[in-house]
């Protein structure tokens, strides 16, 4: 792989029930293989409802995190995807 950026983005599904370790493989198999999920946490948003924080490696070339939020947000169940950075890895 040539350049890449880190970016970490958080990504709130649409329901309380959400099975994260699914959620998280869903996503995963969403992205094409120039981008890595490295690394991921559920954290508490409001009123039992919890979130993803998800640190991604993508290609340089992307420049900012517009296309991976576009990406992210073909996954059904998905209410909002909130990118926090990124930066050069």
């Amino acid at each position: 792989m040539g350049k890449e950026y880190i970016a970490l983005i958080d990504i709130i599904p649409e329901d309380t029930d959400t099975e994260f370790d699914e959620l998280a493989e869903t996503l995963k198999k969403t992205l094409p293989d120039s981008c890595t999920i490295e690394h991921y946490d559920i954290m508490p948003v409001a009123f039992g409802l919890k979130k993803i924080r998800a640190r991604i490696r993508y290609p340089e070339e992307w420049g900012g995190t517009d296309k991976l939020e576009e990406l992210l947000n073909q996954v059904e169940g998905i209410q909002g995807i909130e990118a926090l950075g990124f930066s050069k890895a």
